[in-house]
């Protein structure tokens, strides 16, 4: 950790394709003031504060599986999105509309950009060519200028009700436009079926008495164990976004001057024997190690050093709640035979081929009498 500062730089690439405005890929000197603020938003004593959010659209969830379950991956990223929208913006998000699609693709490019699926992002140097030999920034371009139009379509009408003194309470109003809603809501969906239903049973009841809440967590380890465990076993991001170092630097006999690019390669981490015994099979029971509800820890799928994801913590939250209500109220089964190794993450149709049913009459009448 004492080399942390060292590697808080980003690459120029990542940059460009963000049209150099997003926190995420910001340059120390820019990120480290929003940081700040984002930090206030979504950690310590703010967080309890949305956890009404999450309840109320963990039970929209729970609502549209029952209606349309062969929807159920729509389901998943319209929660993750109506989450932060309601955080930022104070309010709940608009049903349909360009805008809404629009920011949803450029979440995509975004993901769909970041290394390895990029050969130039793993040689930062690149940068220095001159433009007209660069034949590959043109991507990286577009890409920005996709992403801030965008992300202007859908801010302008919420900033001018912020200006003309319409708007409700809100992070956005206080603080910034936007910057939330593009940091967290592609990555916390969830993914998997769950087996520890005898858990949730035992805390819950077997004959669908009430449904899971946040006060619960402690009873329910197995549930953030799970999470984790999807997490390793099929995760979100082959690398997370480089740490450019800022000096010079020796470590166990090598040498990385100034200007060198690291990644976290999860592959190799998640899959590493040395790290996670048999890693290639799915055993949450690796993590029943008392940080259950820590989904940082012993995980590097938020990063590390000083620039871990800020929102890791809210992530957690609405993984848990999810996680302990569907696998409560719903059974998943496999529709075909699938390869569990080419799981379509970055896709706006079906992942994989499943089936999704109410787990019976009482959980059904459950879910549609609850607030």
């Amino acid at each position: 950790m004492e080399r942390s500062p060292m590697g808080d730089l980003r690459c120029p690439w990542s940059a460009i394709s963000s049209a150099k405005v997003g926190s995420v890929m910001l340059p120390v000197d820019g990120w480290a003031e929003r940081r700040r603020v984002m930090h206030q938003l979504l950690s310590g004593t703010a967080m309890t504060k949305y956890a009404e959010y999450q309840k109320e659209e963990s039970m929209v969830l729970l609502s549209s599986y029952l209606r349309k379950p062969q929807e159920w991956f729509a389901h998943n990223a319209r929660y993750a999105n109506s989450v932060i929208y309601r955080i930022t913006f104070g309010k709940k998000p608009e049903a349909g509309g360009n805008a809404m699609k629009n920011v949803t693709k450029a979440q995509f490019l975004f993901l769909l950009n970041a290394p390895p699926y990029n050969f130039w992002d793993c040689f930062p140097g690149l940068v220095e060519l001159p433009k007209f030999l660069q034949w590959w920034r043109g991507t990286f371009e577009r890409a920005g200028k996709f992403t801030h139009d965008a992300y202007f379509e859908y801010y302008s009408p919420i900033k001018r009700n912020i200006l003309e003194g319409k708007a409700p309470q809100s992070f956005a109003r206080d603080v910034l436009l936007g910057q939330a809603k593009y940091q967290g809501s592609d990555t916390d969906k969830i993914s998997g079926h769950l087996k520890a239903r005898a858990d949730l049973d035992r805390v819950c009841g077997a004959d669908a008495a009430r449904l899971p809440d946040f006060g619960d967590e402690e009873s329910l380890p197995y549930i953030n164990a799970f999470a984790k465990e999807i997490l390793r076993w099929r995760r979100i991001f082959v690398w997370t976004p480089e740490h450019t170092l800022t000096e010079n630097l020796e470590f166990e006999g090598y040498y990385f001057p100034r200007g060198t690019s690291f990644v976290i390669n999860h592959a190799s981490i998640s899959e590493n024997p040395d790290y996670f015994e048999d890693p290639l099979s799915f055993k949450p029971e690796r993590w029943l190690d008392g940080n259950e509800t820590d989904l940082a820890a012993g995980s590097w799928q938020f990063g590390g050093g000083r620039r871990p994801c800020v929102g890791y913590k809210l992530a957690q939250k609405s993984i848990f709640i999810n996680l302990s209500k569907l696998f409560y109220c719903f059974d998943f089964e496999e529709r075909e035979p699938f390869d569990d190794k080419t799981i379509q993450h970055f896709t706006m149709g079906v992942p994989f081929p499943i089936n999704v049913r109410s787990r019976g009459a009482k959980w059904t009448e459950l879910i549609e009498r609850s607030p």
